[in-house]
This record gives C-alpha cells, structure tokens and sequence, in this order.
C-alpha cells in the first residue's frame, strides 16, 4: 500500500489546563526528572504517524492501520477528558481515514474517560506497561556472545526491514506502512541486527531523543528462539544507547507477554506506568461506482 502523502487538515481545539507533570511510579528512576507526558510524547516522536491531528486535548494519530500506536488517539497532557460531542468529532476524523476508533488510554487520561468509552461500545484490549531502566556502568563496554555478529545502521535499509518482515510474517501492505513510519523517524536512531552463522536471527530499533532512549520492534525469529538471542539484542541496543549518552532507557511491552516482561526485569527494567487500548469496529462502506 504506497503512502499517498496528502496531508491532512489539522483540526484544533486549543483548552486551557494547568501545566502538571505527573510523576513516576518508581522516584528512583531518572531522579523524578521525567514523567508520564514527557514519556508519552518521546514516543510519538519516535513512532510517527503519517497523519496526524490535535483535537481537544488529544492527538490523533493515522498510519494506514499498521500497529495501534499509529493509529489511536492519544492524550496530550494530564487530565485530558472527553465527553460525547468530541468522541463524535474523533470518530468522524477516523472513519474519514477509513480505520476503526481506537483509544490508546495512558495515565494522562481522565479516569471517566475510559467509563464513557466503555458506555459507548468501546472494547478494552491490550493492557500494556511502559517500563524503564537508567543506564548500567557495564553497557558500554558489554561484548557479545561467540559466533554472533553485530551490524548497527543508523539509517532504515532494505536488508533490515525485509529480514524484520519475513521473521514477522508482515503482510505487503504492513510492510510499506512500517517502511513510511520508519522514514519518518527524524529522531537519531539505530537499527540493529545479530547474525548468527551468517545469517540475521533477531532485530531491534533504538530511538534517541535528548538524554532518552526508546527501545522499539523488538523480534528474534521463531527458528532461533530459545537460545537466548533476545537478551544479547537487548544488551547491543542497551550499549549502542549508552554510547551515545542516554542515562535511560524505556520500552513498552503487553501485559501477557510474561517471558519479555521477565526479560526486560531482569536487565534492570522496571514498571513505570500501564495503559491500554479500547477499540470500537466499524464497516467502511466504499461509494457504489456508477
């Protein structure tokens, strides 16, 4: 499916709200430094979407239907609210991008918000953590396990993301919305691969922005699993993020995948904060052609 590049008309409803900072759950990390916004708005630097609009509060986010964190609605900034009129003026946005209503609903959102989308038919999916971890005096100088070969490019190429597909099964038209996402990133990143006997076996992306790091696309083929490749891909983008002088670290993950959650746990990734989806189907009916 190839990105047409229209931008959209950005709709605006500017509200006036008190400039809070909402604290972490664990004071330890980052000395208190960063928060729930600060976190949440790395990551829309560091996943963009293709069209985007700001509306009373939230951002809308579109990408051609590849993963949920594209394509929802996402709160701004603490206590973010809505009420009937604007959830119909989100839902109209979307089904203009012909894609379903979703809700990406971190601590930033009212807590009557996800009440209201309950009431509306709105179906909770995916509860999920943010997790974050500060940086190691090891990281930078960690060495990889015999026979595997680390490459680092800090711009997207092809033998990376068509590796990065086959190993998920992405269909063609996920290809290209991943491929247009990952174009986008004007953040300084780095795509790295292992190479076991020649051959790539996992994958992952690391986006900087500031002091921070994000960890993103995290996948070890299924043929290689079960041999600890997982960890080694998680120390390589760990050092590279040390090297350019991160102090931390965070990652998200979804609250069933209890073997990564253990993994991240036990490289000293700790829970920051949890969000989750609510999704509401919709039929697009395209126009009868005459």
């Amino acid at each position: 499916m190839p990105a047409d590049h229209i931008l959209p008309d950005t709709e605006k409803i500017i509200t006036c709200r008190p400039a809070v900072l909402l604290p972490l759950y664990s004071a330890s990390l980052h000395q208190g430094a960063a928060s729930v916004q600060h976190l949440e708005h790395r990551s829309f630097n560091a996943w963009p979407g293709e069209r985007c609009a700001m509306v009373g509060g939230w951002l809308l986010r579109s990408t051609h239907g590849y993963t949920k964190r594209a394509n929802s609605a996402n709160a701004l900034q603490p206590g973010a609210q809505l009420n009937a009129q604007l959830l119909q003026h989100i839902e109209a946005w979307y089904k203009r991008q012909q894609q379903p209503s979703i809700f990406r609903l971190s601590p930033l959102a009212d807590a009557a918000v996800d009440s209201l989308l309950q009431a509306h038919g709105y179906q909770l999916i995916e509860p999920s953590l943010v997790m974050q971890r500060t940086r190691q005096a090891q990281d930078a100088t960690w060495q990889p396990a015999q026979g595997l070969c680390f490459r680092v490019e800090t711009q997207l190429n092809e033998q990376w993301l068509r590796g990065y597909c086959a190993a998920s099964g992405l269909a063609p038209r996920q290809q290209d919305a991943l491929r247009l996402i990952q174009q986008s990133i004007v953040m300084p990143c780095a795509y790295v691969s292992v190479e076991y006997e020649g051959k790539a076996c996992a994958w992952g992306l690391v986006v900087l922005e500031l002091e921070a790091a994000g960890i993103y696309e995290v996948m070890v083929h299924p043929s290689y699993r079960g041999r600890g490749l997982g960890r080694q891909l998680l120390h390589g983008l760990l050092q590279w993020t040390a090297q350019q002088g991160a102090t931390h670290t965070d990652l998200q993950v979804t609250g069933g995948n209890t073997t990564a959650q253990r993994l991240y746990t036990r490289l000293g990734f700790q829970t920051v904060y949890g969000y989750h989806y609510r999704v509401k189907q919709f039929t697009f009916q395209r126009p009868a052609q005459e």
